[in-house]
């Protein structure tokens, strides 16, 4: 069954790689089938799971001329899989932190739960963040702004860029320490 399996996603590799692409629609068929469940079990929202899914079959389509060794397909696809999902983590997280912030400063700066005084510090926290970003070269504020304000992906940054991802994860580091570094 294994070696059939293989030999099924060895064969629609080969039929999409080819100039006609006519095995692609089957093979996200297959992708989809098999990552839908696993997505689901992680996120455990249908809908968020749905998405993540259709983020990893774009990405597995649009790379698919990178894979070198058709054999690692599914551990190149599940690697794929799981920076889909950690990314929606991350802006579940920072969606879920802004909408406090909103409700925070939508309340006229007075916490429900916490003190004045956390509140005043809290409120001086963001100024400091906002002038300090403010303060960094362009090309880190940029990385700043569409990473934690837009919430764009690596990917989604570095087409709007004209650099790779992975050179806007590092500039991206890079001005996460120089603001902690003041910050600090």
């Amino acid at each position: 069954m294994v070696s059939q399996d293989s030999q099924c996603i060895q064969d629609l590799l080969r039929r999409a790689r080819s100039p006609s692409r006519a095995g692609m629609g089957q093979l996200a068929v297959i992708v989809r089938e098999r990552m839908y469940p696993f997505v689901l079990r992680a996120i455990l929202d249908p809908d968020a799971a749905e998405d993540v899914v259709q983020e990893t079959l774009l990405s597995v389509l649009m790379q698919l001329d990178r894979l070198r060794e058709n054999q690692k397909f599914w551990p190149w696809v599940c690697r794929i899989t799981l920076s889909k999902i950690r990314d929606h983590i991350r802006r579940r997280r920072l969606h879920s932190a802004a909408t406090a912030t909103l409700a925070f400063a939508r309340s006229g700066g007075r916490p429900q739960d916490g003190s004045v005084l956390d509140a005043e510090i809290h409120a001086e926290r963001l100024r400091q963040v906002s002038h300090l970003v403010d303060q960094l070269s362009y090309h880190h504020r940029d990385i700043i702004r569409l990473r934690f304000y837009e919430q764009l992906s690596y990917a989604q940054i570095a087409s709007r860029t004209r650099m790779t991802p992975k050179m806007a994860r590092a500039r991206s580091y890079r001005a996460k320490q120089l603001l902690k570094a003041c910050l600090v």
